[in-house]
């Protein structure tokens, strides 16, 4: 089988040929057609960013100045000098009262005892009374001791006598050696026998000395025993009330083992003991005057003195204990009693008054800032008394003349330079 092949058909060089595609320019024509609406668009972008470049610059451009001003001013701050306000210390009152706490006890307080040893016959006086000094309280019945008297006085009677016997064989003895002395010479008595005579005169004349050492003996010992004769009578050591009666009748009475017989006090002045802090008592003094108070007899004040203070602090409490007396004429005031004293103390040493918040607390201990002459701030170490809430008082350190700064900031130091707003004024009224 063969194939046919066609001829290609004949080009005819004078027939145009097809237009297969339409050429680009004419491809390209209906695309140019919106190039103006673009154009539109680009100009209306063109103006938005430059409106908001504009709204950006109005925006932008006062905040700037501001920030510029205001670090401008910065700037001027931090060279200029701080400003201060500062005030005057104010002196503390001179004297200031303090109320303390007290207790009422007696001007003296006595247990009577009685030496002597017996029973009781009977007592004439009870609790409650009043007694005047040497007043008889008891008495006793010593049958022991008066027996051992009577025999003490016998004693002292044969001391006596062998006083006078030996007085007299002294006398002898001195005679016979006198005697004997005269004859010796003549050959009537030997040496050896004159010798004896004048030994035997020496000891007799001893022996009168002897005797009398033994009679003051004797005479001691009846003493002692007439002075136990004596306490058989319990008389009163001074006048005062009786506070307590431990004696009854037919009880008895073994010398001072038994106890006190009675208890005396006197209670016309009476003592009330305060507790002194360790701050005020180098203020402490005699003579300062008090008033003393007890709630049974409200709105009355005892007036009194300080009288004594004991000179040493108790360790447990770290106060000094001091008395106070108050006259008790009326008997009103009663030992035991708890007590409300009030003193006036006078300051030993000046001290100052400032605001609170005056003062630097820190590592270095509480500190003031004043401003000297010049300007320059100096910290000042100052001992810190008392904190009153919104004032301290200032007892170390100020002179009263500085000029402090009312409230310093934590970033004040030592030496800086500040200016004062306002004039210096004093911080108030003293306490």
């Amino acid at each position: 089988m063969t194939s046919t092949v066609s001829p290609p058909p004949s080009l005819d060089l004078d027939t145009p040929l097809p237009s297969a595609a339409p050429s680009s320019s004419a491809a390209l024509a209906p695309a140019s057609r919106p190039a103006p609406r673009r154009r539109r668009t680009s100009y209306i972008a063109i103006a938005a960013v430059g409106a908001l470049g504009a709204l950006f610059l109005v925006g932008y451009a006062p905040k700037r100045a501001r920030e510029a001003a205001l670090a401008r001013d910065a700037a001027a701050r931090s060279v200029e000098s701080p400003r201060v306000v500062t005030v005057r210390p104010t002196p503390s009152k001179s004297d200031r009262p303090l109320t303390l706490p007290g207790s009422i006890e007696p001007l003296e307080t006595a247990q009577v005892h009685s030496r002597a040893s017996g029973f009781v016959t009977e007592w004439y006086a009870d609790m409650g009374d009043l007694v005047e000094a040497g007043q008889l309280l008891a008495r006793l019945d010593t049958p022991e001791l008066d027996r051992e008297t009577e025999q003490a006085r016998a004693t002292l009677a044969r001391a006596d006598a062998s006083i006078l016997q030996t007085k007299a064989t002294a006398e002898y003895s001195a005679s016979t050696h006198r005697r004997y002395a005269a004859l010796a010479p003549e050959g009537v008595i030997s040496l050896q026998e004159l010798a004896q005579y004048a030994a035997q005169a020496h000891v007799d004349a001893a022996n009168i000395r002897v005797a009398q050492a033994e009679r003051g003996a004797r005479a001691a010992e009846l003493e002692r025993l007439e002075q136990l004769q004596r306490f058989a009578r319990v008389v009163a050591p001074f006048a005062g009330t009786v506070s307590a009666r431990h004696v009854e009748r037919g009880a008895l009475v073994n010398g001072a083992s038994s106890g006190p017989l009675y208890e005396i006090v006197v209670t016309d002045p009476v003592r009330v003991f305060v507790q002194v802090p360790q701050s005020l008592v180098p203020d402490v003094r005699a003579g300062l005057p008090v008033e003393v108070a007890v709630s049974e007899y409200p709105g009355v004040a005892f007036a009194g003195e300080l009288t004594r203070a004991s000179g040493t602090l108790e360790r447990e409490s770290r106060t000094m204990r001091v008395e106070v007396r108050v006259p008790n004429v009326q008997a009103r005031l009663l030992p035991g009693m708890y007590a409300s004293v009030k003193v006036t103390l006078a300051r030993g040493r000046p001290s100052f008054l400032l605001p609170a918040t005056a003062i630097v607390s820190g590592a270095a201990g509480p500190r003031v800032a004043s401003v000297d002459a010049d300007g320059n701030v100096r910290l000042i170490p100052v001992g810190v008394k008392r904190d009153y809430g919104a004032e301290v008082e200032i007892e170390q350190g100020l002179a009263g003349e500085e000029a402090i700064i009312r409230a310093p900031g934590p970033q004040l130091r030592d030496g800086a330079r500040v200016s004062v707003a306002e004039p210096t004024t004093n911080q108030g009224a003293p306490r």
